[in-house]
């Protein structure tokens, strides 16, 4: 690691530190068609290339065999049907209420009473949360209803589209889309959470990691054109996060600072500058764009 300026940079000798060093799959690459048909290959013909793993299993390759298709058909039922389900449901079944459990927080499910989906309260710091929670870039994001003593603002991004999309654009397409928001609704979103089944990194366990990034304590304006960032240490709601999704508690660990990402937002001269980069390696960043400060369309 070396130092330049304000960031530090990691030499990354991976040919595509996306999928390498992150973690990230790339949806879009031959290599991954490669791996579904050896996967396919593999289901199809467990019986005749690996008998041996039938040794202590209650059935004989022949009935593996025999029934394989109607298993197949059982499966795809199963998958399809948690496909179509609300991501505000997700949210609450693999976060919400985990971290309740753990005593982390408190939250009220508020879909149908409120156009803001949770809010809670951290207990450690008595922080209160608002969170909306959307899918993949098809979904508009429209006027919410934050409440007034709303501490931590931030949107949840449930992507579950297979959509054949580098990692970096589908990082970069529901990001941006919350940035447009925060600017038209004068609101100031602290985290933006994006939880990817289809293409995010997992842990050795299978656990799917989250990405978070973090934008300014607020956004700019030409009264407050650069606005600071928080410090690592300060963003409680991560660390929840990170603990109840993949155990892993500590923001400095390798593992969760790779899925950090800072999004820093200044007013320059009519414009709102925007700079993204990855925590644990600063050398690598989401290509972003200026935006005319007063022009700032409405996000549909």
């Amino acid at each position: 690691m070396f130092i330049q300026g304000r960031r530090s940079y990691r030499d990354v000798s991976d040919k595509d530190p996306w999928t390498g060093s992150l973690g990230f799959t790339d949806l879009g690459t031959e290599d991954r068609e490669e791996t579904l048909d050896h996967i396919k290959a593999l289901i199809e013909n467990l019986h005749e290339k690996h008998p041996e793993v039938f040794g202590d299993e209650p059935i004989t390759p022949q009935q593996y065999n025999r029934e394989l298709r109607d298993a197949i058909f059982s499966l795809g039922g199963k998958y399809r049907q948690g496909h179509g389900a609300d991501n505000e449901d997700i949210v609450r079944d693999v976060f919400l209420d985990p971290a309740v459990e753990k005593g982390y927080l408190t939250y009220v499910d508020q879909r149908g009473d409120e156009r803001i989906d949770f809010k809670g309260s951290l207990k450690a710091t008595n922080e209160n949360f608002a969170m909306d929670v959307k899918g993949g870039e098809g979904q508009s994001i429209g006027h919410l209803l934050v409440p007034s003593n709303t501490d931590t603002l931030m949107l949840w991004s449930e992507r579950n589209a297979r959509n054949t999309k580098s990692p970096a654009s589908r990082l970069n397409e529901v990001i941006n889309r919350t940035v447009r928001w925060g600017f038209n609704q004068e609101e100031d979103p602290s985290f933006m959470i994006i939880r990817d089944p289809p293409a995010g990194a997992v842990t050795t366990d299978g656990s799917i990691i989250p990405d978070v990034v973090v934008f300014p304590e607020e956004f700019p304006s030409p009264n407050s054109p650069n606005p600071d960032l928080p410090n690592l240490e300060d963003i409680h709601f991560a660390e929840v996060l990170f603990d109840v999704l993949t155990g892993i508690k500590n923001l400095s660990n390798e593992t969760v600072k790779k899925h950090i990402w800072w999004h820093d937002l200044t007013y320059n001269d009519g414009r709102i500058e925007k700079d993204i980069w990855n925590a644990w390696n600063e050398d690598l960043t989401l290509t972003t764009h200026s935006i005319e400060y007063s022009r700032i369309s409405d996000v549909t």
